[in-house]
């Protein structure tokens, strides 16, 4: 069944409005390359996912910021880098103006950096009215103060919001902040793969949202 009275829809950026060549596998080796450069474990924390590795190692080190700000400058080069020739995932622009012609309020909320966030938004420019980005709050999806921070933004409360990703990340985030949540199985995933996040739907491309969302 449709999901009723629907006010706001928050959407991941990468993997479900837009496609980038951000090499994550690169992007958490450099990481862990600077937490040993630091003197500190690495295999310690290459379970975590990379911006808790961040955290996580900034916390033991006696100058914590410079270890942040040195680690951030990494990812941003690669961020931005990947960045070039982003393309629209199918169907995302037309989907967010369907909403919003429906009077549905749209925000973004991304891990990614600021700038590489403003540089694909500007090539590929999905209509938003809340953009929300790692450095735009203290903890990042899946915690749910991020959407939490996006709903406060649109005035809307998360029983009337939707939280749409492509990992498994923001559906645990939307679930966490009290949404209702759509998991995007994009191409290469299998076909359980949202399977232990248990969201509340799972489309196969951006223009499915519609037979779900009953403003």
């Amino acid at each position: 069944m449709p999901f009723t009275d629907v006010r706001a829809v928050l959407f991941d950026l990468d993997g479900t409005l837009v496609h980038t060549r951000i090499d994550f596998a690169r992007m958490k080796r450099a990481v862990l390359d600077r937490v040993a450069a630091a003197g500190l474990p690495p295999d310690s924390y290459r379970a975590l996912d990379i911006l808790a590795i961040r955290t996580a190692a900034a916390a033991r080190l006696p100058d914590p910021a410079a270890f942040l700000a040195e680690t951030e400058a990494l990812l941003v080069e690669i961020e931005l880098s990947a960045c070039e020739g982003a393309v629209e995932a199918d169907g995302a622009i037309k989907t967010v103006q369907w909403l919003r012609e429906r009077g549905v309020r749209v925000g973004i909320v991304t891990r990614n950096c600021a700038q590489a966030a403003a540089k694909v938004l500007r090539d590929i420019p999905v209509p938003h009215e809340v953009l929300l980005t790692r450095a735009d709050t203290p903890r990042v999806k899946p915690d749910p103060l991020h959407l939490h921070l996006a709903l406060e933004r649109l005035d809307a409360s998360p029983a009337h919001a939707v939280m749409v990703g492509d990992h498994v990340m923001d559906v645990e985030g939307g679930k966490a902040a009290g949404m209702r949540t759509v998991g995007v199985l994009t191409e290469e995933r299998a076909d359980d793969f949202f399977a232990g996040a248990a969201p509340d739907a799972v489309i196969r491309a951006l223009p499915d949202l519609r037979t779900w969302i009953s403003p």
